[in-house]
């Protein structure tokens, strides 16, 4: 489906046809990669739910962890969708490409550019049963710092977040602000998952506290 009939709003930053289509070698690497990668559920259990759950969740990780994203979701939330929040800046149309190329579609927007309108975006994908990604210290860090505002959807869509870490075997990690990693073809990866309810995260809680609750659990599951 396309992002009209899904009604968002386009944006003004787009990689060219010519730069969409010189990547495009790129793309078909980066999936013969990521499908060679073993994924493991630490508890399969786990894994499991995971599967089976068909209700609309906002997934939280960390941004060094986006690597494997997209097939993750492919391997084990079909057949929802998963759209993903990503800067409207002409970096960000290089990290659409990206996504793309995960089966992960992009909702543009930022605390800077088109902010408002992107959560707008992000909350009419979810009640049509689809699921949003944020990485709540991206774009630019400090890494493992959460922003409250990631946190703006689960209390506008009264959605449950579903908290997502990778732990690494053989990889590289890139000298960046997050030192984001790149698991090699054919590792193994463990997975870590939990899900915090709307209750659990704003019952008695501001959004602050939220945001708190929500960093320190995803931490919980980070294994570097």
């Amino acid at each position: 489906m396309s992002k009209a009939a899904e009604g968002l709003v386009s944006t003004p930053f787009k990689l060219s046809r010519i730069k969409r289509f010189l990547l495009f070698p790129l793309g078909v690497l980066y999936r013969l990669w990521t499908r060679s990668i073993r994924i493991a559920y630490a508890n399969p259990d786990q894994g499991s739910l995971d599967e089976s759950s068909r209700e609309p969740s906002v997934i939280f990780l960390w941004h060094n962890r986006l690597f494997l994203a997209g097939e993750w979701h492919r391997r084990f939330r079909k057949p929802q969708t998963c759209y993903g929040l990503i800067s409207a800046s002409k970096d960000g149309a290089l990290l659409e490409t990206f996504y793309g190329w995960a089966g992960i579609r992009a909702i543009r927007g930022s605390r800077n550019r088109r902010g408002t309108q992107a959560l707008r975006d992000s909350a009419r994908v979810m009640r049509k049963g689809h699921d949003v990604g944020i990485t709540p210290d991206g774009s630019r860090g400090p890494r493992y710092e959460a922003k409250s505002g990631a946190l703006l959807l689960a209390k506008l869509s009264k959605s449950p977040m579903l908290l997502v870490s990778f732990e690494f075997g053989w990889s590289v990690k890139l000298n960046s602000w997050d030192r984001f990693v790149i698991p090699l073809p054919f590792s193994k990866v463990i997975l870590r998952t939990t899900t915090l309810s709307f209750d659990e995260l704003f019952d008695g809680r501001n959004l602050e506290e939220a945001t708190k609750l929500a960093e320190s659990r995803l931490l919980q599951l980070t294994r570097d």
